[in-house]
């Protein structure tokens, strides 16, 4: 037993970071549920509504994965978790995982609507992003199908649990490009484009209520680059070990802990800083947690910008 006392440590913190992502998330959606009528829930905040799902499924997957793990440390007499469970849950994790990052994908999307095709309002109606996002969950599953199917996963019985091994460089390489790689792309590309498209605009006259807006939508993706980057660097030291592999074929025995270990950490703070940088839910705090004090209309902080916008254009 003693020599497992820093895995027992490990998957303590895995669950108290798991457990507090699910109750931070689920707490954010019951305040925005409950303060609908002060707060109306518009196409922005169900944008935001699907984070937080996506967030809460994939720290329940991880406490139900590190629950098992630490169950089988325990008691050692334990044969084996090897069943199908554990294969599926390994690939809904992955799908999670995907669906939170790729949420990111569809509120950049929404913005760059709103910037460049603003005069399509059904490109940015609450109709049409749900079907985005009901396309995106289903793109989830079956881009990461062939995982499953081709047998990416392994049953790693030190661990009790299944994971694509980093010695499995194809199934390492295709989920990186399909969770990781090509979000952050994606929502780089159209940040970089949006900055372009109103600095391309900027002599053409337009109205002062659509600088603001379109301002105020570059600030948020700013946000979301924000949060997706800060997920990618939580995850920095798991493929600096990964890299270290690669070269000298040395696999650090503790890679696949830490690797979770700094996934639950991101999901536990992502709820937090994700509402810390949302001007919808700081609103919705300050209804909820300072109820006599009167939320002023933001005309000062648009005039602030609007003033900002024409000493850039000058």
């Amino acid at each position: 037993m003693s020599n497992n006392i820093p895995n027992i440590i490990l998957d303590v913190f895995v669950l108290i970071f798991a457990s507090t992502g699910i109750l931070t998330s689920l707490l954010i959606l019951l305040l925005i549920f409950y303060h609908r009528h002060q707060c109306p829930i518009n196409t922005p905040t169900r944008l935001i509504c699907n984070n937080y799902v996506a967030c809460m499924i994939s720290c329940l997957l991880l406490l139900n994965t590190y629950g098992y793990n630490l169950y089988g440390v325990l008691h050692e007499n334990i044969l084996s978790f090897n069943n199908w469970w554990c294969y599926a849950r390994s690939y809904l994790v992955a799908v999670a995982l995907a669906g939170l990052y790729h949420s990111y994908v569809i509120q950049a999307c929404f913005r760059l609507f709103r910037v460049r095709f603003y005069k399509h309002k059904q490109l940015h109606s609450s109709r049409f992003m749900f079907r985005l996002v009901l396309i995106q969950w289903l793109m989830d599953f079956l881009l990461l199908m062939p995982t499953l199917f081709l047998q990416h996963y392994n049953y790693m019985p030190q661990y009790y649990y299944c994971q694509i091994l980093y010695t499995n460089w194809r199934g390492i390489i295709n989920i990186s490009i399909i969770v990781y790689y090509f979000p952050m792309t994606v929502i780089g590309s159209i940040y970089f484009y949006i900055v372009y498209y109103m600095k391309q605009n900027r002599s053409i006259a337009i109205q002062e209520n659509r600088q603001l807006a379109n301002q105020r939508d570059l600030t948020i993706l700013r946000r979301i680059i924000i949060l997706v980057g800060m997920l990618c660097m939580l995850s920095f030291p798991s493929a600096v070990l990964y890299f270290w592999y690669l070269i000298t074929g040395y696999l650090y025995p503790w890679i696949y802990h830490f690797q979770w270990l700094t996934f639950t950490l991101s999901l536990s703070i992502l709820p937090i800083v994700s509402a810390c940088l949302t001007p919808q839910l700081l609103q919705l705090f300050t209804l909820r947690f300072r109820p006599h004090r009167r939320v002023h209309p933001l005309t000062r902080i648009q005039q602030n910008n609007l003033t900002t916008i024409r000493q850039q254009a000058l």
